[in-house]
């Protein structure tokens, strides 16, 4: 009987080993960083707006953490969690009405759009994979650029790599300024582009 319940806590110990990292993997999201993260982070932000005690987010608690955990490095997806029983506000000004509300902010989409895919983690996979995986790439800027960022990668190629450092460089100190999201996003989009038009100039 002993060697079983020490069997029992080892086993116990190990699953609790393992799932503490991905469920650390979700960024949690408040009022006091959720600009910062979600909208001017540089990143794409997937976000689930919930509640505790709601059971269907207690179901899909288990694929959103194992998505964070798979996204944790990513350098351009961020898988956060608003607790909108703590948040309240935060909740109100995206019009959360139902748990759980799962939204997706991109650099196209600051005021962010609702989710309506499955919540399995085969179709969260797909759905940041697919839609929000892609940043724009300045050498395929016709099939993963926005019109807005073509047109801007096609004026800084023209100018030429001097024109191209200063402007990154210009941007790079406005990025901690004050400005509405929407504008904060464009800043990091053509930073983004700038960085690697410098390294194409070379």
């Amino acid at each position: 009987a002993r060697s079983r319940a020490l069997a029992c806590a080892a086993v116990c110990a190990l699953a609790l080993a393992c799932a503490a990292p991905r469920a650390a993997a979700v960024t949690v999201l408040d009022e006091g960083n959720f600009d910062e993260l979600a909208l001017s982070g540089g990143k794409s932000a997937f976000v689930k707006f919930f509640a505790p005690w709601c059971g269907h987010c207690k179901a899909m608690k288990p694929a959103w953490d194992e998505l964070g955990a798979e996204m944790a490095d990513s350098n351009s997806v961020l898988i956060g969690d608003v607790d909108c029983t703590e948040q309240n506000d935060l909740c109100s000004r995206f019009d959360v009405s139902g748990y759980p509300t799962v939204m997706y902010f991109t650099s196209d989409k600051p005021e962010g759009e609702k989710y309506t895919g499955g919540r399995n983690i085969v179709d969260l996979r797909e759905f940041v994979k697919e839609e929000l995986g892609a940043r724009c790439s300045v050498a395929d800027a016709e099939s993963t650029c926005s019109s807005r960022e073509a047109q801007y990668i096609a004026k800084m190629r023209k100018a030429g790599a001097v024109k191209v450092a200063a402007q990154e460089a210009r941007l790079q100190k406005v990025k901690g300024d004050v400005m509405t999201a929407e504008l904060k996003a464009w800043v990091n989009q053509r930073h983004a582009i700038l960085t690697q038009l410098r390294d194409e100039l070379k």
